[in-house]
Order: C-alpha cells, then structure tokens, then sequence
C-alpha cells in the first residue's frame, strides 16, 4: 500500500462494516462489483473463521468507452473488509492513480470522493485509521 491508501479498524461486526461501506460509497456515486469473499481459517482455532469481502468501486462518469465492461480499470479503487476479533473489522481502500500521479491531478475527484467515502466510514465508528 502506498502512503495514500487507507486502512480502518471499525469497531463494529463484519455486516455491520459491509453496510456501512456499500452505503458510503453508493452515496457519494460509485459503482461497486464485488470481486471475491469467503473465510479465513486459522489452523490453531479449528471451526472458528472469519469472512472477508474484495470490492471495486468506480465512478461511472470515469469510464473508457468502447472497452468491454469486465476489462480491468486504472480508474478503479479496490476496498477490501477482514473480520477481525471482538467485533471489529478492518477495512482497506487502496487507490491506485497514487501510481500514477500525472493521471491522478486530471482526475482530482476520484481522490475527492474516495475521501469523502471514507469520511463517512470513519464517522460510522474508527477505531484506528491508518
């Protein structure tokens, strides 16, 4: 993760976080797709797991026209969730014009809005924000 991505601990449980996540960014107009879920096992807690969630959000208006719709976009930030013990859930935002800072001042809103989303996120409940 580069020094612009984020990560937060949400004091609370893992629905809860998903909630509030999808809520934050559908608000501020993004487009989510879900890109993977499931379970972590840890091999000394035999039946205990803990779920975690890979999203992709874009701004429609952001888009490459001409381009099939499953092509991957430089335009699109990936938000990941991870359960974490005691109710608690760690949520990543990694922005990926921080690679590419020529692109990222034509498209200053794409930051704007991924920060007003996580604004909104960590008003819901942060516990540590990195």
């Amino acid at each position: 993760m580069s020094s612009d991505d984020r990560r937060l601990v949400l004091g609370r449980g893992f629905e809860l976080a998903m909630e509030t996540v999808l809520a934050a960014f559908l608000g501020e107009g993004f487009t989510v797709t879900p890109l993977d879920a499931g379970d972590l096992h840890h091999r000394d807690q035999p039946g205990r797991s803990l779920r975690f969630a890979t999203l992709q959000v874009t701004l429609p208006e952001l888009c490459f026209r001409g381009l099939p719709a499953d092509t991957p976009t430089v335009l699109a930030c990936r938000v990941s969730l991870f359960e974490l013990t005691q109710s608690c859930t760690l949520v990543t935002a990694e922005n990926p014009l921080t690679r590419y800072p020529l692109l990222a001042s034509m498209v200053p809103r794409l930051a704007d809005r991924v920060a007003r989303a996580l604004r909104i996120v960590i008003d819901a409940g942060v516990l540590t924000a990195a």
